[in-house]
């Protein structure tokens, strides 16, 4: 990683460039999709708490199966010493975000593929793992791909998902083999899985397959992403 990186001067650009990039989408391909960027002090103060959990020398393997443009992978760089990061993996299913993306970052050591994390092979050596995952509801996706992603999330986390829920649900599951032995993972979700049927597989993962740190639930009324509503 170079030594003349400027993280608050990259961030900055960060948040000009998802501007940009979200503004010649239409609303309705970013509902589809699922697509809503983690704002800058959201990010920061997610990460800050994720520091707090890890080993204070240990080396950092960082991983978000949802990257965007890096708004977590920014934080990264904010919160922790660059000489800990040792590797920092993300994907990135849609091509106009990636590609800006890789150019912002190709300074760094981040690694983005284009790909549906969905469909990707595990790789099982991250000990930090952090996520805003796609907000698409159940019916944006096909009968199929819910069968798919049903037996997947069964086979890596032994979470029984419904044909109803959202496709972060299968994101955690399917980010269970990802992990090392003893890794921190932190996902930024909608709390409606607390409160409705098809939550109760997500919320038997987290009692029973994880050891659970901690929940931080928003005041609804304390917006966290505006362009969600």
């Amino acid at each position: 990683m170079s030594k003349a990186i400027d993280i608050g001067r990259l961030e900055k650009s960060r948040i000009e460039l998802q501007s940009q990039l979200d503004e010649v989408k239409t609303s309705q391909d970013r509902n589809r999709l699922g697509q809503f960027a983690t704002p800058t002090a959201l990010a920061s103060d997610i990460l800050a708490y994720a520091r707090g959990l890890l080993p204070s020398r240990g080396q950092v393997r960082f991983f978000d199966p949802a990257i965007g443009t890096g708004s977590f992978y920014s934080a990264l760089l904010r919160e922790f010493p660059r000489g800990r990061i040792k590797e920092a993996k993300g994907f990135e299913i849609d091509p106009h975000y990636r590609k800006p993306a890789l150019e912002l970052w190709k300074k760094t050591n981040l690694h983005i593929d284009i790909a549906d994390f969905t469909e990707q092979q595990f790789e099982p050596r991250f000990n930090l793992l952090i996520c805003n995952p796609p907000y698409v509801r159940h019916h944006h996706m096909t009968t199929e791909q819910k069968t798919r992603l049903q037996q997947l999330s069964m086979e890596s986390s032994g979470a029984r998902f419904s044909g109803l829920a959202g496709l972060y649900c299968h994101f955690v599951g399917l980010s269970h083999q990802w992990l090392a032995p003893d890794a921190i993972s932190g996902w930024l979700i909608p709390s409606e899985f607390m409160d409705v049927n098809y939550g109760q597989a997500l919320k038997k993962y987290l009692l029973d397959k994880v050891t659970l740190l901690h929940i931080h639930r928003f005041d609804p009324n304390d917006v966290q992403f505006a362009d969600a509503l």
